[in-house]
C-alpha cells in the first residue's frame, strides 16, 4: 500500500546535487480532462510545457497555459527565503535549493519540504480531477515562530506548445475574495478568467511582464526557447506552526478550504484505486497503477455524448487510436477498470470510417487522420481481451458489427491501398509517402521506416482480428465461414516470414524492396496464444534472439545495433531525432509484446524480472511515470514524452485476458 511512512518515491538532496540535477527531476499531476499541472522540483521552467495549470479548454483538446508557476517566499524574524528557482537566458538563479529539504510522492500528490528556521514548510500539489483546477496546500509543521509567506502568481494564455513575448496580451487583474481574478479579454469560453485563491490571504495586484525565461530543453530540441510570463499580483498568508492554507489555481472561483478538500478527494480515490487493481501489497505495481491513471479521460463522440479516451503522453500527445489501444489492456484491465476499458472501446467504434480509426484525434481546426492500418486490428484485440477479462459478452455484442464491417474493408480495400492479397489472404498496405505502422517517423515528404507491403505485426494482428470473429459468432448466432477460411489461408501463408535459419520472421515481406529481413521487435506479435503462426519451436528461437539482439534495460530496441542504418542516440533537432525514433532507439512499450511471447512459451518469472528493471526509472526523469523512448547504446538517455501511456501499460501487464478464460 502506498505508506505515508514509507513511500515508494522519496528523494533527499542528495538525488539533485546541483541547480541543473534539479531542473531534470519533474512531476506531473493531471486531471482528466487532458489538462495537467507539469514542473521542475526546483520551480524553474525547462520546456514550453511546464506550468501549475495547463487548462483542456476544449476537452481533451485546446489545452492552455494558464498559470505558470507559483513562487513562493517566506519570511521569518524578518529573514526571507526564497523557494524558487528560475533559468534565464543570462544562467541559473536558484536560491530555493538551500531550503529544499525532500521531494516524495504521497500517492498521486507532489510533496515537497522546504527548511525555514527551525520548521519545515510542506507543500503539496495535486489537480482537481473533472476540472481545470490545480492545488497547493502548504503546512507549517515544527518552530515556534509564524512564518509569512509571499506567493507571486506568474499567468499566460497561451496553446502549450507556443511561445510568447512580453505583453503579448494585458490582462484585466482585480482583487477578489482571497485573492486574485485574471480575466483575458481577447479570449472566450473555458480560461478566459484564472482565479487565484488563498485562504486568509490578502492580494496585490501587479501586471508587469518577465521576460528571457530560457527553456534550455527546447533549445536541445532545436526550438525557440525565450519565453514570458505575465505576475497577476502577490498574495500574502501567515502561517502558525501547526497550520495549514490552501491554494486554488482555478478557471472558476473557488470557495474557501477547497485547496484540502481537493487534496483528501485525492488521497482517498489513490487508494480505491490501488485496493480496486489488488496492488496494496506491492508498492511498484501500486505505483504504476496510479501512472496509470494519469493517461484516462473523457472524449466527446459524434453523437454528442461522452465516451472515455487516453492521453498517448504528457506533456505534448493528444489522444491517439493506435496508442489507446496498445495501452488499454495494461491501463484499464491490469487495475481492474472493465467499464473504462469498454467506455474507451466502444467510444472508438464510433469514430470507424470504411473500415478505419482515427490515427490521432485532431484539435480544433487540424486535419482527420486515419493513416494506421494497425489500429482496427487492435480494436479487436483489445476487444477480445477486455470480453475475456470482464466477462461481459455484451461488449462483444456491441462491437462486433464493427469488427464486421473492419474485416469487409480490408477485404474489398480501403484507403491507403490496404486490401488482403487474394493470392496468400495477408494482409498489405502501400501508400507511398504514408506512415501506415506505429513506426511512424516522417521528415518533410519521406517516410523513415516506410514498410509498404505486409508488414509482419499487422498480418499477425489480422489473424488476430480474424480469430476474434470466428470465436464470437457462434454465440452471436452468425456464420463463421468465411472467416475460418480466411483465416487458414493467412496461416498458412504465415510461413514465408521465417528465415531459412528459423531465428527471425521478415518485417516486411512484397515490398517495392522486395523482403525486409533487417531484425525488428514486429514480428514478436506473431507469437500469441490466440492463433498459433509459427511453430513453438521457431517462436523459441526467435524470442531468444530478440532478447539477445534487442533488449535493454530501458526496453527493446527498433532494430539490431549492426544493422545498416542503425541510430543508436536519440536527441538533438526533429529531422535527427525522427532518424533514430525506428532504427535503433529503444521503446518501454515493446515488452508488452515480449511479455505476450514469453507467457505463450511459459516464461511468465522472466517477464517480471523485466519489468523490474523500471523501477528504479520511477526515480528520475518525471517522477513515478516511464518515458516514452531512450537511446539504444548505453548509457541510455531517456527521451520523448516524459509520461508514455503505453510505456506504463507495458509494466502493469500481466496478460489478464490474453486467453479466454477470465482469470
Amino acid at each position: 500500500m502506498v505508506s505515508h511512512s514509507k513511500p515508494f518515491i522519496d528523494l533527499a538532496p542528495s538525488a539533485w546535487p546541483n541547480a541543473q540535477s534539479a531542473a531534470k527531476l519533474e512531476w506531473l499531476s493531471t486531471n482528466a480532462l487532458g489538462g495537467y499541472a507539469f514542473g521542475t522540483i526546483s520551480g524553474a521552467l525547462q520546456r514550453r510545457w511546464h506550468g501549475l495549470l495547463i487548462a483542456a479548454t476544449d476537452p481533451p483538446a485546446g489545452r492552455t497555459m494558464l498559470v505558470s508557476k507559483i513562487e513562493i517566499t517566506a519570511v521569518t524574524k524578518g529573514v526571507r527565503a526564497q523557494l524558487s528557482a528560475n533559468q534565464w537566458v543570462g544562467g541559473m538563479d536558484a536560491p530555493g535549493l538551500a531550503f529544499l529539504s525532500r521531494v516524495w510522492l504521497d500517492g498521486s500528490i507532489i510533496v515537497r519540504e522546504w527548511n525555514i528556521g527551525a520548521s519545515i514548510l510542506e507543500e503539496r500539489i495535486a489537480m482537481a480531477r473533472g476540472r481545470n483546477t490545480t492545488a497547493i496546500v502548504l503546512t507549517l509543521r515544527g518552530g515556534n515562530d509564524a512564518v509569512d509567506l509571499e506567493l507571486k502568481c506568474m499567468v499566460n494564455h497561451r496553446p502549450h506548445d507556443q511561445l510568447v513575448k512580453p505583453n503579448a496580451f494585458t490582462p484585466r487583474i482585480q482583487q477578489h475574495e482571497r485573492g486574485l481574478h485574471v480575466c483575458i479579454d481577447h479570449a472566450n469560453g473555458e480560461g478566459k478568467d484564472i482565479f487565484l485563491q488563498a485562504d486568509g490571504a490578502t492580494a496585490v495586484v501587479d501586471g508587469a511582464w518577465y521576460s528571457n525565461y530560457f527553456l534550455p530543453v527546447e533549445e536541445a530540441c532545436g526550438y525557440d526557447c525565450v519565453d514570458a510570463h505575465c505576475c497577476a499580483g502577490i498574495l500574502k498568508i501567515t502561517l502558525k506552526p501547526g497550520e495549514s492554507c490552501g491554494f486554488t489555481a482555478s478557471t472558476r472561483a473557488e470557495s474557501a478550504g477547497e485547496g484540502a478538500r481537493l487534496m483528501a478527494s485525492t488521497a482517498a480515490r489513490d487508494q480505491s484505486l490501488i485496493a480496486l487493481a489488488k496492488a496494496e501489497s506491492d508498492s511498484f505495481r501500486a505505483r504504476l497503477v496510479l501512472a496509470a491513471d494519469q493517461f484516462i479521460v473523457e472524449r466527446p463522440l459524434p453523437n454528442g455524448s461522452r465516451g472515455t479516451s487516453i492521453i498517448a503522453g504528457y506533456p505534448w500527445f493528444a489522444d491517439w487510436g493506435r496508442d489507446a489501444l496498445i495501452s488499454l489492456p495494461g491501463l484499464c484491465l491490469e487495475t481492474g477498470r472493465f467499464e473504462e476499458a469498454a467506455s474507451i472501446l466502444r467510444s472508438l467504434a464510433h469514430f470507424e470510417k470504411d473500415g478505419l480509426l482515427p490515427n490521432r484525434f485532431p484539435s480544433p481546426g487540424e486535419p482527420w487522420l486515419d493513416n494506421s492500418v494497425d489500429a482496427p486490428l487492435l480494436l479487436a484485440h483489445a476487444a477480445r481481451r477486455t470480453v475475456n477479462a470482464s466477462g461481459d459478452f455484451s461488449l462483444a455484442r456491441d462491437l462486433f458489427p464493427t469488427l464486421v464491417k473492419i474485416f469487409a474493408a480490408f477485404t474489398k480495400g480501403t484507403r491507403h491501398g490496404i486490401h488482403d492479397d487474394p493470392a496468400d489472404g495477408l494482409l498489405i498496405a502501400t501508400d507511398p509517402g504514408t506512415q501506415l505502422t506505429w513506426m511512424d517517423a516522417k521528415v518533410g515528404a519521406t517516410v523513415i521506416t516506410p514498410r509498404m507491403g505486409k508488414p509482419v505485426e499487422i498480418n499477425a494482428l489480422w489473424c488476430g482480428l480474424l480469430a476474434t470473429l470466428i470465436e464470437w459468432a457462434p454465440k452471436l448466432k452468425q456464420d463463421a465461414s468465411e472467416w475460418i477460411a480466411a483465416l487458414a489461408k493467412a496461416q498458412k501463408s504465415f510461413a514465408r516470414y521465417i528465415n531459412v535459419n528459423q531465428d527471425q520472421l521478415a518485417d516486411t515481406l512484397d515490398s517495392p524492396q522486395g523482403v525486409d529481413t533487417l531484425q525488428r521487435p514486429n514480428q514478436l506479435f506473431a507469437v500469441q496464444p490466440l492463433v498459433q503462426l509459427i511453430p513453438t519451436a521457431v517462436a523459441q528461437k526467435i524470442v531468444a534472439r530478440v532478447e539477445k539482439d534487442l533488449l535493454t534495460p530501458y526496453g527493446l530496441r527498433t532494430l539490431e545495433q549492426n544493422a545498416p542504418g542503425y541510430v543508436g542516440r536519440y536527441g538533438g533537432r526533429v529531422q535527427t531525432r525522427d532518424q533514430a525514433y525506428h532504427n535503433g532507439t529503444a521503446w518501454p512499450w515493446l515488452i508488452a509484446p515480449l511479455g505476450c511471447a514469453l507467457r505463450t512459451l511459459g516464461k511468465s518469472k522472466r517477464v517480471t524480472e523485466i519489468q523490474n528493471q523500471f523501477q528504479e526509472h520511477l526515480r528520475h526523469g518525471c517522477l513515478g511515470q516511464i518515458c516514452e523512448v531512450a537511446d539504444g547504446d548505453l548509457p541510455q538517455n531517456a527521451g520523448g514524452c516524459v509520461a508514455q501511456a503505453w510505456s506504463v501499460a507495458a509494466m502493469l501487464d500481466q496478460g489478464i485476458g490474453e486467453t479466454s478464460s477470465p482469470r
